[in-house]
């Protein structure tokens, strides 16, 4: 379900708003945390470590945030209309196919 819905989002716009959601939520701590060993500082080093061991910690929904916060900027900061996604029809899709190949 999580690659149909980056598939979705092709446009340009879409791309863009996906790079903003990542760089909101994870980015910035890579970014600090490269940063800081180019640099050899400490305080980003452990800015940057703390954050992305936290959000790849069990049970952090990154996923799941980045791409409903892209949706919505796509959506309605950046006014791209082009992408309907219907996640509960996508759901529902995928576990028929599911039900199916146990079959």
């Amino acid at each position: 379900m999580v690659w149909e819905i980056i598939k979705s989002m092709k446009s340009l716009r879409g791309l863009i708003s996906l790079m903003i959601s990542y760089m909101i939520f994870h980015g910035w701590a890579m970014l600090f945390l490269v940063m800081g060993i180019i640099s050899g500082n400490g305080w980003l080093i452990g800015v940057g470590s703390a954050v992305v061991l936290f959000w790849f910690g069990p049970g952090t929904p990154v996923i799941p945030l980045v791409l409903i916060t892209a949706l919505f900027i796509q959506r309605y900061i950046l006014l791209d209309k082009k992408n309907k996604v219907n996640l509960k029809e996508k759901w529902i899709e995928l576990n028929q196919k599911n039900i199916k190949k146990l079959e």
